[in-house]
């Protein structure tokens, strides 16, 4: 059912497009961008990488390498490449980019089909068809004149058939899943040769689930941008009126998808994906149309959650806090369109300190009338209403980060609840398996599970996930937030995970992880308790260090473990209720994936139905060697007494078993 903004857009529609209004840009503008792109340092870099492309292999590709139903690959580098050369031409002026921007969409034109998705027996467009669909709109809209009247429209009538359409199918079938026929990959398609591990994938649900993440966004910002071309050069038919409506549809949706705060469950890549394209798609419908769908999301609470997820290293300033299938972090586009239209400084600030880069959507988003103003360096706690925390004393590479993934099911999730990452004097100490593989049928697969991540085990077991077969899709595993607070010298949270491991073993009676970060020393303690119902257990907490690029290690012996990176290294220990052994592990995957990430084993010598685990983690810089802590049991005070040492001051923390959830007091 369509919302009652939505209703009211539809009726106020203009009845026909503002054929003398550009999609995104006026003619007017274009002195503008091409001094941006081409004298603005901001830009120098993307500049060079845009001018980099080798164009030779380009063509030789277009006119000999192709493959007319290769869909994963040929068609998406067709695309992109249409796209980037667009672009260039705006940016540039320079008439070999417009052509080689035309020889891309005629090469475009000859796939039969533009995407390896089937419903039933009908082409469904979800990222291949939809990125045709762009590129063939953008190289019209921005080349004009320089294209022959006759050719752009036959274009765009293929265009409307084998791109809009596809993917008006496509988020239909999301809308009304009851209906559809039936999704699968078209076998025709060279898409098996790629990733023959997809053949088991089980896409009975996916109408369902695709409505609830970023591959609804792709196909409705095509269809948007698609459907207002193909009606400006075309007119106004049943159609295009028809492809507007649920491309408006589709996007307006997203505002229950995003949290109120902003922030954005899959993720800051898969985030950048989706509002990306929002953009994309709202720009030109509220410069065409009228419709404006900006407030769908909380922008500026967005950009704030792409800031409180960089951790910038040593190695890499633009790193991420890379939970579950997070990859890289955000381009500066929509940063810097928030910065532009809400007047907000600080977005215009993240948007050229800590995104990843720019693309072309910043040359023509930014406003450089704009001041940056950085964020406070204070150490504060960022807890995003998905339940996420992450513990920080500032942006840059020196600086504390301390994250744990709290919260709900998503899609692209591991099975991470409670597991923790740390950053400390520019290197990972504690981290995230990157980006595992998406195939079920992978060995690796179980780099996504608990066992994979620096969190919990019962009796060798974690909580709840999917078995694959519908790809990365929501597990049902749940955690909350149960207290977090900042003191003027420590940060803390306690995070409870016990609905997910119940699942797993019906006899967990709870599971707590509690956080405290000691930012002066630093210093970050962890009460793990785990209590049973009837059966005692053992349990287990993994540590994994970040060995990528081959220069980090991990080491054990009877007393703790460490972990060295070339510029800090960290020591861990742990008491409590349960003596611990330590070990060196990975995980039996093949040792090109495993040696990536060995981890530090923390095993508790006996089973027990309750247990308390106080871990202490000492980062030092450079060499180190001189932090210390200490766990002791207090008879007289029935408590845990903590005393850690590093950079020359002293905390103690005493810890009271008190139950599910253990107290503790900084001294």
């Amino acid at each position: 059912m369509l919302s009652k903004i939505l209703l009211i857009l539809l009726f106020n529609l203009p009845a026909t497009a503002q054929t003398s209004t550009g999609l995104f840009f006026d003619q007017k503008d274009i002195p503008k961008l091409r001094e941006r792109f081409n004298n603005d340092p901001l830009f120098a870099e993307f500049k060079t990488s845009l001018e980099s492309v080798d164009r030779e292999a380009e063509v030789r590709f277009m006119e000999s390498e192709v493959r007319y139903n290769d869909h994963l690959y040929d068609i998406a580098r067709l695309s992109r490449f249409a796209q980037d050369m667009a672009f260039h031409y705006v940016f540039t002026g320079k008439r070999e980019s417009a052509d080689l921007a035309v020889k891309a969409v005629r090469t475009i034109m000859k796939f039969p089909i533009w995407d390896y998705f089937l419903d039933g027996d009908r082409v469904m467009g979800l990222q291949r068809a939809s990125a045709a669909a762009i590129a063939v709109s953008l190289t019209v809209e921005f080349l004009g004149d320089l294209i022959d009247p006759k050719e752009r429209d036959a274009w765009l009538r293929v265009m409307g058939e084998k791109g809009n359409e596809p993917c008006f199918v496509a988020i239909w079938g999301m809308r009304y899943p009851e209906r559809v026929t039936g999704w699968h990959i078209n076998p025709a398609s060279t898409y098996f040769e790629h990733r023959p591990g997809d053949r088991g994938w089980d896409h009975s649900r996916w109408p369902y689930i695709l409505d609830k993440i970023n591959l609804k966004a792709v196909p409705a910002s095509a269809l948007a941008i698609g459907a207002l071309t193909h009606q400006k050069y075309l007119g106004e038919s049943a159609d295009s009126k028809r492809w507007i409506e649920q491309a408006i549809f589709s996007i307006e949706s997203f505002r229950d998808l995003f949290e109120k705060d902003g922030s954005y469950q899959e993720g800051v890549s898969y985030a950048h994906y989706t509002t990306s394209h929002i953009l994309q798609a709202a720009v030109p419908l509220k410069r065409i149309l009228g419709v404006d769908l900006s407030d769908i999301v909380n922008w500026s609470g967005y950009v704030r959650f792409l800031q409180e997820m960089t951790m910038p290293t040593n190695d890499n300033p633009y790193e991420i806090i890379n939970f579950s299938d997070a990859g890289q972090g955000a381009f500066s586009s929509v940063a810097f369109w928030t910065a532009d239209q809400q007047h907000d400084r600080r977005a215009q600030w993240y948007g050229k300190n800590l995104a990843r880069g720019h693309d072309q959507w910043s040359v023509l988003w930014y406003n450089p009338t704009i001041t940056a103003e950085p964020p406070s360096p204070q150490p504060h706690i960022y807890k995003a209403d998905l339940d996420w925390l992450v513990a920080r004393t500032g942006y840059s590479r020196q600086d504390l980060v301390v994250a744990m993934r709290s919260g709900g099911p998503m899609n692209h999730e591991h099975a991470d609840r409670n597991s923790i990452i740390v950053k400390a004097f520019g290197e990972q100490l504690v981290t995230d398996p990157h980006r595992p593989p998406y195939s079920f049928t992978d060995p690796s697969w179980m780099m996504r599970h608990t066992a994979g991540h620096s969190a919990v085990l019962i009796d060798g077991q974690g909580h709840h996930y999917v078995d694959g077969r519908e790809g990365t899709n929501s597990s049902k595993a749940w955690a909350h937030i149960v207290r977090a607070g900042e003191r003027s010298d420590y940060l803390f949270w306690c995070s409870d995970a016990t609905p997910g491991y119940q699942i797993v073993n019906p006899d967990v009676a709870s599971i707590t992880r509690t956080v405290v970060v000691l930012h002066e020393l630093p210093a970050i303690v962890l009460l793990d308790k785990v209590q049973k119902k009837t059966m005692p257990s053992q349990v287990e907490l993994r540590f994994f260090a970040y060995n990528n690029d081959g220069k980090g290690q991990i080491s054990a012996d009877n007393n703790g473990f460490t972990t060295v990176r070339p510029a800090s290294q960290m020591r861990g220990l742990t008491g409590g209720s349960v003596q611990t052994t330590y070990a060196v592990d990975h995980l039996p995957i093949p040792p090109e994936k495993a040696n990536m990430y060995p981890f530090a084993q923390v095993s508790s010598k006996n089973a027990q139905k309750e247990s308390l685990l106080i871990t202490i983690l000492l980062p030092e810089k450079g060499d180190g060697g001189k932090a210390t802590g200490s766990i002791k049991w207090l008879e007289k005070e029935g408590c845990y007494r903590i005393i850690v040492n590093n950079s020359g001051k002293r905390k103690e923390v005493r810890v009271f078993d008190s139950g599910r959830i253990p107290e503790f007091g900084v001294y």
